[in-house]
């Protein structure tokens, strides 16, 4: 079961999905063709080929969060709350309207910083081996790394109001945030789009 009013778009998800797998090459083409002919001369333009795997690395890290951010909210019952510190974090609205333990998730240990997007996970998915309902309760704070092209994802158990365990992971370029998703969880996840003619899974 997912909640199939939080689909996203054709639009939306093929934008990030375009942005996450190609940002990089494209760096990295514009660099050569950019340099090509001090390439010739062993002269390697690494100071620009820096700055364009910066520029790179950030929009791969951004389109990451967000089609990461896109798996999870099918199995949140609320929307994401973003948060830039941890003090925002364990104040979020997952936190307070299922009024989860707070002095569990700080004992558990919060993200410090950074741009982050704060989910309350409950739902039944399909077992990522025998296809078995299989129930999903946590809190997962989806954080974007910036500088390197990936995020980190911690999930915290949740026992009813109690924060039980926590596990973080990264979805590290070019790996699908789907299939890592699903490694960590031992859950199937699927995107739904909406086109204006229903769903569709992706």
């Amino acid at each position: 079961m997912v909640y199939y009013e939080h689909t996203t778009t054709p639009v939306i998800f093929g934008f990030f999905f375009v942005l996450y797998y190609l940002a990089i090459p494209s760096a990295l083409v514009l660099w050569y063709a950019r340099s090509y002919n001090y390439i010739r001369k062993r002269n390697f333009m690494l100071k620009r080929l820096s700055t364009y795997l910066l520029v790179a690395f950030f929009i791969t890290s951004l389109s990451a969060y967000k089609l990461t951010s896109i798996y999870l909210y099918l199995h949140s019952p609320s929307p994401g709350a973003l948060c830039l510190t941890s003090s925002c974090v364990v104040s979020s609205d997952p936190v307070v309207r299922y009024n989860l333990s707070i002095n569990d998730l700080e004992r558990a240990g919060v993200p410090s910083i950074g741009p982050m997007t704060v989910y309350r996970i409950y739902d039944t998915a399909s077992s990522k081996e025998l296809g078995l309902p299989t129930r999903m309760n946590y809190l997962v704070v989806v954080r974007a790394l910036l500088v390197v092209p990936a995020v980190e994802v911690i999930s915290y158990n949740v026992s009813g109001t109690r924060v039980v365990g926590k596990k973080s992971f990264y979805v590290v370029w070019p790996f699908s945030p789907g299939k890592v998703l699903e490694d960590n969880f031992g859950v199937r996840f699927t995107v739904l789009v909406f086109s204006g003619r229903g769903g569709v899974g992706a």
